[in-house]
């Protein structure tokens, strides 16, 4: 892909050249981590859900969320094994040190739990009635108010627990163990075996299934064994009636029971199943290793996607809770602070850069001539009378906005997009403005232009290399960046080169202030300036990088290769579906 592409995507190795001072470049501390895609260690462990439309899965992570259409992260939460609700504004996810967190509805919360014991799952009959269980035979009850520890008579790790109602309710462990609760004690059953045991469920009190190392069926009297058909252990059961039911487990095992016999069927996947639940029958969800989300529609098992895979070019926000990034295919993702999802762009072009002038005056654009704008309620295609791609888009306001492409400037007065005069061939990469009188636009063979509110002239600049984006705090303090790791910057009289001991491509720059910078580009570098020196910055990972903007200096975004979303600080996704540490930079899973 050449340099007319807006990420310029070409690979360039990285010098890990430690040099200090002045034009040198440190490493910085500060981590980034990714918030998309979902990063394939992340395993889900459980899925629960109020409708076949709200769904939640908990993994190691945190929970994803499925709204019908898609899965998306859910801001607010740590790892968590375990997840149950008596409805969807009222969900209990479980997890390590004793972490319970609760969601309302809008926002997950943590909980005093009492223990730091793991918890393993969640069970309730209602909100008010709430069970969960976990290492060295920790059993948890929550009555509404608070949680409280209940005797279980046992130490072993207790994996599972599910009730017909509050005091008829079953908790499993092993070897062998199984727990009974009827309202006011926890007594140990006769299960018949030593066997691993791992899940429990049931459609009555009389009709309840346990699996592990082997299934055994309980009829309200005893427990017995039942022919499995399946040569592996099985991690999960759940089912839509007592001859409805499927059991889930390593190397993709699902099991069916159709009330007489089970059966295997054919999941598609060889990951490890740690869960599964269903609204009914014929839509049913399991989870496991690497990530895997599969759903069952009554006659197959299918793969759900969980993270959007297509490249991003660009990301601008108008506060926090408000941000859009745009890219391949015509992609549109936009975040409100909790959550990314993907909006509908009306186009398959790609698009290459996104601005507003507010949250409801959204500009992108992209390839043959694509402007799109956004009204707050949906985005629409604008007549740009161009053919040729456009790679970038800044405004001083939604009547002054400016796009640049290949060999052209495109400008917006409120009404239409008329083409200006650039008395430049090159294709302009970047543009941003001071003032509607005050603009620069970068480009191919170490273009610079300026325009003063009446024409575009060139700016003599010291490279000879293909500069790709331009920023700045004000008009005399602008930078501008490109190819060969290049770093200009403008006092307002004259530009001048910074060194970089790299010779990657920087893609994108943005900085929240001029002693607050951040460029991005090839194989994940991230460099920051804190107005005196270049740092490099641990990104976690090798995408290319293509756009990067932040509400604030500890709130930034940087956009991707493979829809890769990485975060920086902790004001957006503040303890996120994200990997790595909250301080540094979050890696997100779209939809």
């Amino acid at each position: 892909m050449s340099v007319s592409s807006r990420c310029c995507r070409a690979a360039a190795p990285i010098l890990f050249l430690l040099l200090f001072g002045s034009g040198g470049m440190a490493v910085q501390a500060a981590d980034w981590t990714s918030q998309n895609p979902l990063p394939q260690w992340s395993t889900l462990r459980s899925v629960w859900g109020s409708a076949g439309d709200d769904v939640f899965a908990a993994g190691d992570s945190g929970v994803l969320h499925y709204n019908g259409s898609s899965w998306s992260p859910m801001s607010g939460t740590p790892g968590a094994l375990g997840v149950w609700g008596s409805g969807g504004a009222d969900v209990f996810a479980v997890g390590d040190g004793g972490g319970i967190q609760h969601y309302d509805g809008s926002s997950w919360s943590a909980m005093s739990s009492g223990t730091t014991s793991l918890l393993l799952d969640v069970w309730g009959s209602s909100g008010s009635d709430v069970f969960a269980v976990g290492g060295a035979g920790t059993i948890l009850h929550y009555d509404g108010n608070q949680w409280s520890a209940m005797s279980s008579g046992t130490s072993e790790a207790l994996q599972a627990v599910w009730g017909s109602s509050g005091n008829d309710v079953f908790a499993v462990a092993s070897p062998g163990t199984i727990l009974h609760y009827d309202g006011s004690s926890w007594t140990p059953m006769n299960s018949g075996t030593s066997n691993t045991i791992a899940g429990v469920w049931g459609s009555s009190g009389s009709d309840v299934f346990v699996v592990g190392n082997g299934i055994l069926h309980y009829d309200g009297s005893s427990w017995s064994a039942m022919s499995g058909g399946t040569t592996y252990g099985v991690q999960a059961v759940w089912g839509s009636s007592g001859s409805d039911v499927f059991a889930v487990g390593p190397a993709g095992t699902i099991l069916h029971y159709d009330g007489s016999s089970w059966s295997a069927m054919n999941s598609g996947t060889n990951d490890i199943l740690y869960d599964v639940w269903g609204k009914n029958g014929t839509n049913v969800f399991a989870v496991g290793n690497l990530g895997t989300i599969l759903h069952y529609d009554g006659t197959s098992w299918s793969v759900m996607s969980g993270g959007m895979t297509n490249d991003l070019e660009d990301v601008w926000g108008n506060s926090a809770s408000d941000v859009f990034a745009v890219g391949g295919s015509g992609t549109i993702l936009h975040s409100d602070g909790n959550s990314w999802s993907a909006m509908s762009s009306g186009t398959t072009k790609a698009l290459n850069g996104v601005w507003g002038s507010s949250g409801s005056d959204v500009f992108a654009v992209g390839y043959d001539g694509t402007i799109l704008h956004y009204d707050g309620n949906q985005w629409s295609a604008m007549s740009s009378g161009a053919a040729d791609e456009l790679q970038a888009v800044w405004g001083s306001s939604g009547s002054d906005v400016f796009a640049v492409g290949v060999r052209m400037i495109l400008h917006y007065d409120g009404s239409s997009w008329s083409e200006m005069a650039s008395g430049t061939l090159s294709v302009l990469m970047g543009v941003w403005g001071n003032s509607g009188s005050d603009i620069f636009a970068v480009g191919t063979e170490n273009t610079i232009l300026h325009y003063d509110g009446s024409d575009w002239s060139p700016r003599n600049n010291p490279t000879a290399e293909h500069l790709l984006d331009v920023w700045g705090s004000s008009g005399t303090d602008v930078f501008a960046v490109g190819t060969a790791a290049t770093v200009l910057h403008y006092d307002g009289s004259l530009w001048s080169s910074i060194f970089i001991p790299w010779w990657g491509f920087l893609n994108g720059v943005w900085g929240s202030s001029g002693s607050d910078v951040f460029a991005v580009g090839t194989d994940g570098m991230i460099l920051h300036y804190d107005g005196s020196d270049w740092a490099e910055m641990s990104s976690g990972t090798i995408n290319h990088l293509a756009g990067v903007w932040g509400s604030s200096g500890s709130n930034v975004i940087a956009v991707g290769d493979s829809g890769m979303i990485l975060h920086y600080g902790n004001e957006l996704f503040s303890g996120a579906f994200e990997s790595g540490g909250l301080d540094g930079w979050s890696l997100v899973m779209l939809p």
